[in-house]
């Protein structure tokens, strides 16, 4: 299941905040497949799920995933690196640690 670092769940909860949907409201990260076999992954903010849509919830931050984007997603970690007055998400590869 994709999992999100502190700076990403402070930023999602930021955002959210900031467009002011509502307490159901969250990310929501659609894909779709391109021609050459990748996912382009789309983000914007939404009042609530889409039908279908897999909720991750952590700490306060809230992604709704379409179908594409949770298959995509599910081994990765979502990150975010501020850029000056912006910032940019990226995806890590999940750590592996054997408890």
């Amino acid at each position: 299941m994709l999992t999100m670092t502190e700076q990403a769940i402070e930023a999602i909860r930021g955002i959210v905040e900031e467009a002011k949907l509502g307490p159901g409201a969250g990310l929501r990260i659609s894909g779709a497949n391109e021609a050459n076999g990748d996912a382009a992954l789309e983000f914007e903010v939404a009042d609530q799920a889409q039908a279908g849509d897999e909720v991750v919830r952590e700490d306060g931050a809230v992604l709704f995933l379409d179908g594409t984007a949770a298959a995509v997603l599910a081994d990765k970690t979502l990150d975010v690196h501020a850029h000056g007055d912006h910032f940019h998400f990226s995806l890590d590869e999940q750590d592996d640690e054997v408890a």
